[in-house]
C-alpha cells in the first residue's frame, strides 16, 4: 500500500491521459466518450494551468504541459490546422496520416518522451510531488501503464468508467472485446486508487462484477455534463421542416436497436397515408455486427423518401436537426449514461427513450419511456406525437446535468485521495 499523506493538505498536480483524443484526430465527429475526455482537457486547461498531459503515440509516450494541451485542443476543434508529418513518418510512408501529422505538432511541446517500455522510469523522473493520473477515456489502461502508476509512491490513479456493457451484453460488441474489457476492468480495480462512475447504475453494475475480482477501490458517482452549445448549422439534404421528422442519433450497431425503428416505420407506412408517414433521420456511422440491418436499410422501400441515413454529421448540423425535429428516438438496449437525450432536452426536442434504469436516473420525468422491445408502443406514440394528441413532458423544466456539478464532485474525490488510503472494498 502506498504511504498515506498528511490529512488537511490537498495540493496536488494533475496528469491527464489524452491518448484517446489523439487517436481520434481525423476520424470524424467525437463520440460520447471522446467528448468526456475533451471536457476534462478543457477543464484542466482552464482550472489547472499547471496540469500535464500524457499520451501514447505511435512511437511511445509524450508528456507535455499547458501549451501542448492547448495545441491538442486546437487540433480537435479546428483552430489549429494540421501541419506536415515529420521526416520519420514520411520515411515510413505515413506522411498522409492525420494522426502522424498531429503527433508532429505535439512533439515540439514535449517536456519528456520515452519508449513504451520505459514509462515507469519517465513517471519516476517527471513526477516528484503529489500527482493524480486521470484516465477518463477507457484507453491506455494497459498492464504496463497501470503497473508504472501503481508503483509510483507520489502518484494516485483515478479512472472514469463509462459503462460495463461488454460484460453485461457481450453479444452487443465485437468478438473478443468482452474478454479484453474484463481484463482491463480487473486491472483498474486492482491498481487504481479511485474510480469515477458516470451514474449510480454504472457503479452498481461494476460493483456486481468486481465482487469476483478481489478488490474495488472507492467509487465516486458524478453525472456527466453537457458540452457547450455550438452554433446552428445548415440542415442536411432531405430534412423537410414542414413535415414531421424524428431523429435517431448514434452509431448503427446492435445496442442502439435501429431494427426496432425500421419495424416501426414499416408499420407507419402500412397504417398511415403515404403523405402522413413521418420522416426518420439516422445520424451516426455504421458500426459492427449489423450486416443484416445494413442490407435492410440499403434495400428499404422508404430509403430516401421517409428514411434518411446521414452518417456522422457535425455538431452544428445535429443541433439544428434537434431543434427542428418532432422528437428524438432513443430505443437503446443498454447505456452507461445516455447523452443524446439530454442534448435533445436542451434544444426543446422531446426524447422518446427506452425504459432503462440509467435513463430514469439521469433524465427523471422529462422524457417519454417505452419498452425497447415493443415496436407497437413506439409506433402508437409517434402517431400521437405527430397529431398533437399526446401529453408530452415540458422540456423547458428539465433539470439537465452540468459539468460544474460533475467537477465539484470529482475535485472532492481527488482531494480525498490524499487522506488515509484504504485498501478497497468488495
Amino acid at each position: 500500500m502506498k504511504g498515506a499523506l498528511p490529512v488537511g493538505r490537498a495540493e496536488y498536480s494533475i496528469c491527464l491521459d489524452v491518448t484517446r483524443l489523439l487517436s481520434r484526430v481525423g476520424r470524424g465527429a467525437l463520440t460520447g466518450v471522446d467528448r468526456v475526455e475533451y471536457a476534462y482537457l478543457s477543464w484542466c486547461l482552464r482550472h489547472h494551468p499547471d496540469a500535464r498531459y500524457i499520451c501514447r503515440t505511435t512511437r511511445g509516450y509524450l508528456l507535455f504541459g499547458h501549451d501542448g494541451g492547448s495545441c491538442l485542443a486546437g487540433i480537435l476543434d479546428g483552430r489549429a490546422p494540421l501541419g506536415p508529418a515529420d521526416r520519420l513518418s514520411r520515411l515510413y510512408g505515413k506522411g498522409g496520416s492525420l494522426r502522424h501529422r498531429a503527433e508532429a505538432m505535439l512533439r515540439p511541446h514535449a517536456q519528456a518522451r520515452c519508449l513504451a517500455r520505459r514509462i515507469a522510469r519517465m513517471l519516476t523522473s517527471e513526477f516528484r510531488d503529489r500527482t493524480v493520473y486521470l484516465n477518463v477515456g477507457h484507453s491506455n489502461l494497459s498492464i504496463r501503464m497501470l503497473a508504472a502508476g501503481s508503483a509510483h509512491p507520489e502518484l494516485r490513479m483515478a479512472v472514469l468508467v463509462h459503462d460495463v456493457i461488454p460484460l453485461d451484453h457481450p453479444d452487443f460488441v465485437v468478438p473478443g472485446q468482452p474478454q479484453r474489457f474484463e481484463a482491463m476492468m480487473m486491472r483498474v480495480c486492482k491498481q487504481a486508487d479511485l474510480i469515477i462512475a458516470n451514474s449510480h447504475d454504472t457503479r452498481t453494475r461494476l460493483t456486481s462484477h468486481a465482487a469476483g475480482w478481489g478488490r474495488l477501490p472507492n467509487v465516486a458517482v458524478a453525472h456527466l455534463g453537457l458540452p457547450d452549445p455550438v452554433a446552428f448549422g445548415p440542415l442536411p439534404p432531405g430534412f423537410d421542416t414542414g413535415h414531421p421528422s424524428f431523429l435517431a442519433l448514434g452509431t448503427i450497431e446492435p445496442r442502439k436497436n435501429h431494427t426496432l425503428l425500421l419495424d416501426v416505420w414499416d408499420d407507419l407506412a402500412e397504417t398511415l397515408p403515404a403523405n402522413r408517414v413521418p420522416h426518420l433521420h439516422l445520424v451516426g456511422n455504421r458500426g459492427w455486427r449489423s450486416e443484416d440491418l445494413f442490407a435492410r436499410l440499403d434495400d428499404h422501400p422508404l430509403n430516401g423518401t421517409c428514411i434518411f441515413e446521414h452518417g456522422a454529421l457535425p455538431d452544428t448540423q445535429v443541433r439544428s436537426m434537434m431543434a427542428a425535429a418532432s422528437g428524438l428516438l432513443f430505443p437503446s438496449l443498454a447505456e452507461g449514461f445516455g447523452l443524446p437525450p439530454t442534448e435533445a432536452l436542451r434544444e426543446g426536442c422531446v426524447p422518446i427513450c427506452s425504459d432503462l434504469p440509467v435513463l430514469r436516473e439521469v433524465l427523471g420525468d422529462s422524457v417519454i419511456y417505452l419498452d425497447p422491445l415493443d415496436a407497437y408502443s413506439w409506433s402508437a406514440t409517434i402517431k400521437q406525437q405527430i397529431v398533437d394528441s399526446f401529453s408530452v413532458p415540458e422540456t423547458a423544466k428539465a433539470r439537465l446535468p452540468d459539468w460544474q456539478a460533475h467537477f465539484t464532485t470529482v475535485e472532492a474525490a481527488l482531494h480525498a485521495l490524499w487522506q488515509d488510503r484504504q485498501e478497497g472494498r468488495l
